[in-house]
């Protein structure tokens, strides 16, 4: 009986339906006989002669993301002053309306506007740093930080 193949690929008939026989493309002992080993550890040196840029400029791109992202960390208590400056500003744009020549012509508004622009950059600036972490960075500045009680 004859058994049909699809692209050198043999079935056999079972009871319960067609059953795919694999058959390997190209032998590998046949592949490893026909080497040589010293072509093989050329081939083993040329590849770890061209991986020697390809790491060292990974190894420069990870220094720096780690690097600025240390910075960065230092830099958030700085810039989380300015959600101070959020919580005061809108107690400020109340005195501009309730005496306006105390704001030197300044609207009320704009100072309302600062307040929102404060609490803004202090939260997206700490949205930003916990986005760009690096895998498996933990923060520097962490054990600076007061602990919750």
């Amino acid at each position: 009986m004859r058994r049909p193949t699809i692209d050198g690929a043999t079935f056999q008939r079972e009871d319960v339906g067609m059953m795919i026989e694999e058959q390997p493309i190209v032998e590998a002992t046949e592949q490893a006989a026909k080497s040589s080993p010293l072509f093989r550890l050329l081939r083993y040196g040329v590849r770890m002669i061209a991986a020697l840029p390809v790491a060292a400029l990974r190894a420069l791109l990870f220094s720096a993301w780690y690097l600025a992202y240390s910075v960065l960390c230092l830099l958030r208590p700085v810039v989380n002053v300015l959600m101070l400056g959020g919580l005061i500003m809108p107690l400020v744009a109340f005195v501009a309306f309730v005496k306006p020549e105390a704001a030197n012509g300044m609207p009320f508004w704009v100072f309302l506007l600062m307040a929102a622009g404060f609490v803004g950059v202090s939260m997206a600036y700490s949205k930003f740093v916990d986005w760009i972490t690096p895998p498996g960075a933990t923060d520097p500045a962490e054990r600076y930080r007061p602990r919750g009680r």
